[in-house]
This record gives structure tokens, C-alpha cells and sequence, in this order.
């Protein structure tokens, strides 16, 4: 911009010194001081390359959704951007220091004002307005663990990173460490239409049961039963991590993070005679010491929080594709194991399931229309053991889903289909998916007992999603 600028404004300046010697005494008698002033104009108005030795790049998506949600006895559509599909915008840089090292940063941002999937019955109407955001908050500034709020907006990403081409990079900051999306590689290009994360598309809503009465506290959602407190696509985290080179599509990630945090993942990509082939598989420990964590008293030392909780996830994912046909299938699967001491008074240990998680797509990917792929899926899935480690992890907020015992198992199944078209003149994503949830539980007792499956039994609810992202 600034090159045709310059070379625009020198060629009209030496046009009109050429056809009048007038013209250019109205220029105050020196023409290259005016057009130096009109080129430091241009340049304190326009988009600048950093300080010409970082390149500047600035990219994102917008996305937006209607999703109509039936759970049985309401039902309603909101519009707005799901969990999946948060609209965000991110600055990159990079700069060459030698022929083998770079060094770069990104910062990105992303708005938090309107997620359906953080919307539940109790909105009250289509506008989901503050009470919409995923973390159920009433307000913008209170999101979730490894994200920092200005207003409405989220910091996902504020990192710096430095690689060697033999040695490997190495970054710090507040973003993704090495078991962040390792759960939803997919080749076939699902996109939010088909990530197993499932619990962002209806996490918020509240469980009822068959018999139409709602849950008697607004915590008890599906996301509890399906991910049992957290997503297994990881929270970002204050960390520090290496990455290797990659060694014949082969490239293996550690992180360590605050909070006594810290993961290790193994990844591959590849393709073999039209056989394209990408997944990952992880292990990560989480050992919390939150505030206030124990108190003296004349009975001793009392947990008060989830004093000294581990845990522990193995988890990955894989994809393979026919390239010639387009047709794939995609899975992922995952095992998070808790131990240790939550509160209340006595402090109790964790005596509930493990929770497991699998999820399976599979369809065609193809660009039948000359405009960009097409996808079809279908998909299916299931989440065992969701309640039990929700009603642990909550006990000390007064959220109890059912009996921290073997008695609270819980099992989630999921299946749908969709559809996702990509324009790929506009970078765009059309896509349409048709979504269902059942539980089978018989942890609940007293106001609950009829969520179980020996009572009234928990109702199933049904999703259906349109929606756009337009990247830039």
C-alpha cells in the first residue's frame, strides 16, 4: 500500500512540475517536502507491517447458528454463536532471525456474549442476552479457568514462540498446551457440525425428566453428564512447551502450566497410495490446591475445596481418508481418572467411576459442486461415568448431582447427522446437523429420583443447527 502510494503521489508530483513551474511554486517551492508530508499521512492512517521486521498478520472467523432445541416438554430457537463456534480475531507476527530460526507471537481474542450452547430453558426467549455465556455467567467478566476477560471478550491465546529447523520450538504465554485439540482432528471436515465435544452444543441446558419436571437446581445439565465437570478438548493455561521437528510425519509436544499442570502429547500426519492418515494420542496431570484449602479448627485441619484433587487423562484421536472417493471415518476416545480429597465437612475421598468417553464419524468429503467440499456424516458416541465426577468436583459449591458413590454411574448417548458445504471463493462454511441426547442414570435421589431410570427417566433432547463461520 505504502509502495503505491508513494509511487502514485511521485508520479502526480512530477506531473505537475513538469506542466507549470506555477504549479509547483503553489507547493511552497519545494515539492518533496509536500509529498513527504502526504506519504507520512498515508502511513499514520494505513495498516502497518509491524516495524518491518515482523510480519503482521491479522486473521479470524465469524460464526453464527440457530439452533432449536426440544427437551421433551419446551422447546425454542436461539440465534447466536455456539461454544464451537465462538467468533474470534487474531493478530500473528513472525520474523526470520538466521536461516534455521524464526520467532513469532500471536494474540487472539474471542466474543463470549451469545452462545447457544450456554443458553438452557430458563433464558426466557430467543434473545440470549448476558445470561447466554458458556460458563453461565450473568455478566461478562467471569468465563472460565485459562481465560482472561476484558468486558465481553476472551483472551484464548497471548504467546510468544521461538523455533529452530533441527531443534525444534519452543513457546510461553496463555494458550494451547500439548493435549489441546487432540480429541478433534478430523480429515473429513466435520468442523462444529461434527466435533465430538458435544457438550458445547447443549452443555447448558438443564436435565428433565420424563415426567416434565426440571431438575431442581440450574447446575444439573447435560454438560455435567457428558463431560463430567470438563471438556476432554483442554482448557489453555499460563505454560511453557516444547515441540520437536517433525521426523517422518511424526512430532511429539510437552507442556508444563500453572496450577501443577502438565501434558505430553505424540502426533502424526501422513499418506500412503491415496491413504491420508493424521491423530494424536496424550497424557496430562492436573493437581488442584485451590484457595482456602484447608482451615484449623478445633476438630484439625478440614478441607474446605477441592484441596488436593489429581486428574489424570489419556486421550487422543484418528482419522483416516480415501483421497480419490473422499469417504473417512474419524474417532476419538478418552479415560479421566480423579483421585483425592474434595470438601464438605468431613472432607470425603473420591469413590465414583472413571469417566470414558468414545465418539465415531464417518462419511464423504467431496467437491461435487465445482464451488468447494462437500460433507455428509453420520456420527455416534457415548460418555460414561459424567455424574459422578461433576457431583464431586461441585460438592463444595453445593451442586450435588447424585451420591458420590458406585451407585451414581450415568451414561450419555449421542448420535446425529449433518451436512457442511464449504465455498471456497468466499472462505466460507455453510452447515446443517440434526442432533440427539439420552441419559440412563439411577444416582439421583429425593426432588431428582425421577431423572432416574427406574423412575420417570430422563428426557432425551434434540438439536438442530444452521449456521455460518466466514473466515478472514
Amino acid at each position: 500500500l505504502l509502495k503505491t502510494a508513494s509511487a502514485v503521489a511521485i508520479f502526480a508530483a512530477a506531473g505537475l512540475y513538469g506542466t507549470s513551474t506555477a504549479n509547483a511554486a503553489d507547493l511552497g517551492g519545494d515539492c518533496c517536502a509536500d509529498l513527504e508530508e502526504r506519504v507520512a499521512e498515508l502511513e499514520a492512517t494505513a495498516v502497518r507491517k509491524g516495524n518491518r521486521k515482523v510480519s503482521l498478520a491479522i486473521s479470524g472467523f465469524v460464526g453464527q447458528e440457530v439452533l432449536y432445541w426440544n427437551d421433551g416438554t419446551q422447546s425454542d430457537a436461539y440465534i447466536g454463536d455456539s461454544s464451537n463456534l465462538t467468533s474470534r480475531f487474531r493478530f500473528t507476527g513472525t520474523a526470520k532471525i538466521s536461516p534455521h530460526v524464526t520467532a513469532g507471537f500471536t494474540y487472539e481474542w474471542a466474543g463470549v456474549t451469545n452462545s447457544t450452547g450456554g443458553g438452557n430453558q430458563l433464558n426466557g426467549g430467543d434473545d440470549l442476552g448476558a445470561s447466554g455465556f458458556a460458563a453461565g455467567a450473568g455478566a461478562c467478566g467471569t468465563v472460565g479457568i485459562g481465560s482472561s476477560t476484558v468486558g465481553c471478550l476472551t483472551t484464548r491465546d497471548a504467546t510468544v514462540w521461538m523455533r529452530h529447523s533441527q531443534l525444534g520450538m519452543v513457546k510461553i504465554g496463555q494458550g494451547s498446551t500439548a493435549n489441546d485439540n487432540l480429541v478433534l482432528i478430523d480429515l473429513g471436515m466435520m468442523g462444529v457440525a461434527g466435533s465430538p465435544d458435544i457438550a458445547n452444543h447443549a452443555g447448558g441446558y438443564i436435565l428433565r425428566s420424563n415426567n416434565g419436571a426440571l431438575a431442581n437446581a440450574a447446575g444439573i445439565t447435560w454438560a455435567g453428564a457428558i463431560r463430567g465437570h470438563e471438556s476432554f478438548d483442554n482448557n489453555r493455561r499460563n505454560h511453557v512447551l516444547y515441540e520437536t521437528p517433525s521426523l517422518v510425519g511424526f512430532t511429539v509436544q510437552a507442556a508444563v502450566a500453572e496450577d501443577n499442570y502438565w501434558d505430553v502429547a505424540l502426533r502424526y500426519a501422513g499418506e500412503f497410495s491415496g491413504i491420508r492418515i493424521a491423530g494424536g494420542i496424550g497424557y496430562q496431570e492436573d493437581t488442584k490446591f485451590n484457595s482456602a484449602a484447608q482451615i484449623l479448627s478445633t476438630v484439625g485441619a478440614l478441607c474446605t475445596s477441592n484441596c488436593d484433587v489429581k486428574s489424570t487423562e489419556v486421550k487422543g484421536s484418528l482419522s483416516i481418508m480415501h483421497v480419490p472417493t473422499g469417504l473417512f471415518v474419524t474417532g476419538s476416545a478418552g479415560n479421566r481418572e480423579l483421585e483425592g480429597t474434595s470438601g464438605g465437612t468431613p472432607a470425603t475421598a473420591y469413590a465414583g467411576p472413571d469417566l470414558r468417553y468414545w465418539h465415531l464419524a464417518g462419511g464423504i468429503s467431496q467437491n461435487f459442486f465445482g464451488i468447494g467440499k462437500t460433507v455428509m456424516f453420520g456420527e455416534y458416541g457415548e460418555h460414561k461415568g459424567g455424574l459422578a465426577q461433576t457431583s464431586f468436583l461441585g460438592a463444595s459449591t453445593g451442586t450435588v448431582h447424585c451420591a458420590n458413590a458406585t451407585g451414581c454411574d450415568s451414561t450419555v448417548n449421542n448420535w446425529g447427522v449433518g451436512l457442511v458445504q464449504y465455498v471456497d471463493a468466499a472462505a466460507l462454511e455453510l452447515f446443517a446437523t440434526y442432533k440427539v441426547f439420552s441419559l440412563e442414570t439411577n444416582g439421583f435421589g429425593q426432588a431428582n429420583a425421577s431423572l432416574n431410570s427406574g423412575g420417570a427417566g430422563a428426557s432425551d433432547i434434540q438439536l438442530f443447527m444452521v449456521g455460518t463461520k466466514i473466515n478472514f
